[in-house]
């Protein structure tokens, strides 16, 4: 099970390399803690696109469990453009679908996370970001 882990805006993967657990930052950042950040990604894009991109890892996942990785562009894009419906109705079939014991998540939660996480995603453009993610799951 994921420990802890947020998605993030950095400037590039140099500094988003300098995240993790037990580093302190200052960029802004939404919590995911509780699930597979990396699965999500892909369901959300699937469902936003019909379509998945891989994943491009800043810092592969290694025996200690801490990956980070950037958010693919068509998800950023899709998470921009999603009217509160759209992410509403998105975010209740992914948590209908999740499918490990680990990463089930209830509607209501889903929901906030993928509001908030729309709003991260539409702040990246106008303050020149990129969107990225940590996770820890020994």
């Amino acid at each position: 099970m994921v420990l802890v882990g947020e998605f993030f805006l950095a400037g590039d993967d140099e500094s988003a390399v300098r995240v993790g657990p037990r580093k302190s930052h200052d960029f802004p950042a939404v919590p995911c803690d509780g699930i597979y950040p990396d699965d999500a990604v892909s369901r959300w894009e699937a469902l936003f696109t019909g379509a998945e991109s891989p994943l491009r890892h800043v810092v592969p996942m290694a025996n200690d469990g801490f990956t980070v990785f950037a958010v693919p562009q068509p998800l950023c894009m899709a998470l921009t453009s999603a009217g509160t419906d759209q992410l509403r109705t998105t975010a209740m079939k992914w948590a209908e679908i999740v499918s490990e014991p680990d990463d089930e998540m209830s509607p209501d939660s889903a929901v906030r996370l993928l509001e908030r996480l729309s709003a991260l995603a539409s702040s990246r453009t106008e303050r020149r970001l990129s969107l990225y993610c940590w996770y820890f799951a020994p």
